[in-house]
């Protein structure tokens, strides 16, 4: 009996220390499978579009359950040829710049979008004075945090002197009604004040079209961008929406808005070097 439990210890020690080695006969005890070959790789999963990827859910906010055992996994995409990792509430690729556990990054959605009226009648009107707020609570599931502080009461603020990658994206959704014919631009504007005295600053401009016929129902316009600005501490970011129609038409109306949805509205940041 006594004989058979030393074997059983000697046996289950061996279990405890086993290496799994490929391409080698060294083993090490710093992991627990070594790949050794330099002619060689190593293919991981891959499915030709994201739709077939584990935990996809199309009526799901972010289009994936939550599911923490899978957190680390990593699959190929063929469709966008990069790699996804699961981080417990979504796959993100590799080359997001705004995923949620990169601590230097933010991604912030739409708190309260903007209505922008437009009346045309010879040529085409439109008013908006107002901008979207980027202040909605942080949400993982959309892939909503707030790692670089940027929020405050009422404005996104930097809080770091650094060379900075912001990613604008912004939706517009509605349409028009009557008689014209021409196009419809859709600009959106990222603007600084640097200082709480200066003046607002345009940093780039991106612009949507969407062609009108009689009736204007293709409203659901994204324009999205991404910009490196150096951007001192107590910096202030905005967005600008503006819509413009060079419609010639005999009189029409048009009620245009910005999109509170994440997926398609949000403001990212991502420190790339503080100084």
């Amino acid at each position: 009996m006594k004989k058979i439990s030393i074997i059983m210890v000697l046996l289950f020690q061996c279990g405890i220390q086993a290496q799994s080695v490929i391409g080698s006969n060294v083993s090490s005890n710093k992991n627990i499978l070594k790949i050794v070959d330099g002619t060689k790789g190593v293919i991981l999963p891959y499915a030709n579009i994201y739709t077939s990827f584990p935990k996809y859910n199309a009526s799901a906010t972010d289009v994936f359950d939550d599911y923490p055992n899978l957190v680390g996994g990593l699959i190929y995409n063929k469709n966008d040829d990069q790699y996804y990792k699961y981080d417990g509430f979504a796959w993100n690729p590799a080359r997001q710049i705004q995923g949620i556990n990169q601590s230097k990054a933010s991604r912030l959605g739409v708190s309260s979008g903007v209505t922008i009226p437009c009346l045309s009648f010879g040529i085409g009107f439109c008013f908006s004075g107002n901008t979207p707020d980027f202040l909605v609570p942080d949400n993982k599931s959309q892939v909503l945090v707030d790692n670089l502080l940027l929020k405050n009461a009422s404005t996104v603020t930097i809080k770091q002197n650094g060379i900075y990658d912001v990613g604008v994206s912004l939706g517009f959704t509605g349409g028009s009604f009557g008689f014209q014919a021409g196009i419809t631009e859709f600009k959106l504007t990222l603007q600084v004040k640097y200082t709480p005295a200066s003046d607002w600053e345009t940093v780039v401009s991106k612009t949507n079209y969407s062609i009108v016929f009689i009736v204007d129902t293709a409203g659901n316009k994204t324009s999205s961008f991404s910009q490196t600005i150096s951007l001192p501490a107590g910096a202030e970011l905005r967005v600008v929406p503006e819509i413009s129609s060079n419609a010639v038409s005999g009189g029409a109306l048009a009620a245009y808005g910005t999109d509170t949805n994440s997926i398609s509205s949000y403001i990212a940041a991502r420190l790339i070097k503080a100084y």
